[in-house]
């Protein structure tokens, strides 16, 4: 490595059995710059387990003189062309400022370069990684290490004083409820097909995609089938929104994780109609506060479409990117011609 610890800290890889560990920095993390207790243990531990991650090979810890954690990195390169392996880095607000951010970010560029082997020669190979808007520090680390932004994400939040109003179905076009037994497997496909218009969209095997996309969706107590809303015109799938009991960091405000309308239903208002569902059963669930996240200049309108339903912007997340590797781009940067 290019970068040595400063004196006083030493660094190890992650195991399964630091989760807890892993969870109390998080939450230190994310009470001081946004005020919410962050992910809880069990959505922690879902993402750690998520099928292909290995975290004794991609989580790097940075512990100080009397063993506590202080800073971690993680590598996400799970998927079965990882072109882009995915970045997550935490620093504890009192050790900032120390080139902690150097020494992880150097170790998980060689960590991130093992994806050579596993991806065409022909192909584009960059990290990339969200962070806060907030976390100045290890923005101006990314700079240091040779990352550059490029493009921004958004938290938007609607908070709710009273019942949303009914939102009127187009026509031919019917609200079904989820079938866990029976709709599994169509929603994958349809959430799968939506989202290869949205900026980073990369193809993969349907079987993996469908075992990540499971786990993902309903393997902690956030998952409710009653949240998850299917637009149906007869017996076709046409737009579906997932939704959570709880968000990722707020567990005070529901969460919707996505939605989607398919190409040849679109402009029809179906997407208005679920978030406006949305809202109307979060709120008759006891839920005021309903949050999701979107790519500022979506592809698709999203952004424009979550304000008109009177949602704002609460948090912001830069997207840095370092290319390792140059050659040929297969995540989707542009919205193709219908």
């Amino acid at each position: 490595m290019k970068t040595t610890l400063p004196k006083n800290f030493t660094s190890r890889l992650a195991r399964m059995e630091d989760l807890p560990e892993i969870h109390r920095l998080e939450q230190t993390v994310s009470v001081h710059y946004l005020g919410v207790p962050g992910m809880s243990l069990e959505r922690l531990t879902n993402e750690y387990q998520s099928p292909g991650f290995d975290p004794e090979q991609s989580v790097l810890f940075i512990e100080d003189q009397e063993g506590s954690l202080v800073a971690l990195i993680e590598v996400w390169d799970e998927s079965d062309i990882p072109v882009n392996p995915y970045i997550w880095m935490t620093v504890d607000p009192d050790c900032k400022d120390q080139d902690l951010e150097d020494y992880l970010l150097d170790w998980a560029e060689e960590r991130s370069r093992q994806v050579f082997e596993r991806v065409d020669p022909e192909l584009k190979v960059a990290m990339r990684v969200h962070i806060n808007s907030a976390f100045e520090s290890s923005q101006e680390a990314l700079q240091r290490a040779g990352f550059e932004e490029i493009r921004h994400g958004f938290r938007m939040r609607i908070e709710m004083e009273q019942m949303p109003l009914a939102q009127t179905w187009p026509e031919g076009i019917q609200l079904k409820p989820y079938d866990p037994e029976i709709d599994a497997r169509s929603v994958y496909e349809a959430d799968d097909e939506v989202f290869q218009d949205h900026f980073g969209y990369v193809k993969e095997d349907p079987e993996e995609g469908f075992k990540r996309f499971m786990h993902h969706f309903t393997g902690d107590d956030s998952y409710d089938p009653g949240l998850w809303f299917l637009a149906v015109e007869g017996e076709e799938l046409v737009g579906i929104c997932i939704c959570r009991r709880y968000g990722s960091d707020d567990p005070e405000a529901g969460y919707i994780s996505s939605l989607g309308v398919r190409r040849p239903w679109r402009r029809r208002g179906i997407a208005q109609a679920l978030l406006q569902h949305a809202f109307r059963e979060f709120y008759r669930r006891g839920k005021r506060i309903v949050d999701l996240g979107v790519d500022a200049e979506s592809l698709t309108g999203a952004t424009d479409l979550y304000k008109k339903a009177g949602m704002v912007v609460y948090r912001q997340y830069d997207l840095y990117e370092k290319v390792l590797r140059s050659g040929k781009d297969i995540s989707v940067t542009r919205l193709e011609d219908d």
